[in-house]
């Protein structure tokens, strides 16, 4: 999940993507290298993260047709490429990292933009107030965000749907790292609360989430994974410059980018982080940063 609107999009696949993040870490075994041919067009190109955004067609055996940004093997590859052109690459998975290889242009086409769904919202400044909104948690309870005031929040944005490990995955992994570090930390533990919050409702509900919690080993009484109303949710997300576009012939087509933020225990907004490159390290000193001005 990017400074461009249309980055990256974790769209309708797998149930089980979270499992292919965490192979890993749960088996101890890295699993060997998988290679698969990908179709598509590129709908955006970002040089300086060497990302290519690609509308593609089903990858048999991995995931359907959706519109994701993928990072290349070599600078080389994003030489000369623009939207429009008619592409094929292999994807190579490996572990926790997804990238592509061999990138060759076949045609070109005008391309066709996603329609956003995502309201315009005045983006939140380090210190203003978080606006409210009520969400379901995965037991199917109903939560209003300023009922979580007195803790700090860590709060980010998935979609269990996600098939690459180092896009919404990332941000399972780095807050299972942090939870863990909260549950040891005297200091943090009982006053710090990590919200993983899903803006593909139709799939993600309580249930889906229930499960999606107990593969990442979640502590509830840590993390939580939320959902809610689709305009809520996204209007939500949006005052922290979370964008989300749906491509209208496919409901659970999603095209969203990565912002991580911390909302101190007064509701406000503390910082924010972009892209999946912060560590869980880097988080775990913000919150005690906001913990330390209360």
């Amino acid at each position: 999940m990017k400074s461009r609107p249309l980055p990256m999009r974790p769209a309708a696949a797998l149930t089980a993507a979270a499992a292919v993040a965490l192979a890993v870490g749960a088996t101890g075994c890295q699993r060997p290298a998988r290679h698969y041919q990908l179709n598509g067009q590129i709908v955006a190109v970002d040089p300086a993260r060497q990302e290519l955004t690609i509308r593609h067609e089903d990858i048999p055996g991995f995931m359907p047709g959706m519109t994701m940004a993928f990072k290349v093997w070599a600078p080389r590859l994003m030489d000369g490429r623009i939207p429009g052109e008619l592409v094929t690459a292999t994807l190579v998975v490996n572990g926790t990292d997804a990238h592509l290889r061999d990138v060759a242009r076949t045609g070109f086409s005008p391309v066709v933009e996603a329609h956003p769904s995502t309201r315009v919202l005045n983006l939140l400044q380090p210190g203003d107030a978080v606006r409210d909104t009520t969400l379901v948690d995965e037991t199917g309870s109903r939560h209003r965000v300023e009922g979580f005031r007195g803790h700090t929040l860590a709060v980010t944005f998935i979609y269990t749907r996600c098939p690459l490990p180092n896009f919404c995955p990332v941000m399972d992994r780095h807050f299972r790292a942090v939870q863990e570090k909260v549950r040891a930390d005297p200091d943090l533990r009982g006053g710090v609360r990590l919200l993983s919050v899903s803006f593909d409702p139709e799939h993600d509900q309580p249930a889906v989430l229930a499960k999606h919690a107990a593969t990442l080993g979640a502590d509830s009484t840590v993390w939580r994974f939320l959902t809610g109303d689709r305009e809520d949710v996204e209007v939500f997300a949006a005052q922290f410059g979370v964008s989300v576009m749906r491509e209208s012939a496919r409901p659970g087509d999603i095209v969203h980018n990565l912002r991580t933020v911390i909302i101190d225990g007064e509701g406000k907004l503390v910082t924010s982080f972009s892209g999946s490159e912060w560590t869980p390290a880097d988080l775990v000193a913000e919150i005690r940063r906001a913990r330390t001005k209360r």
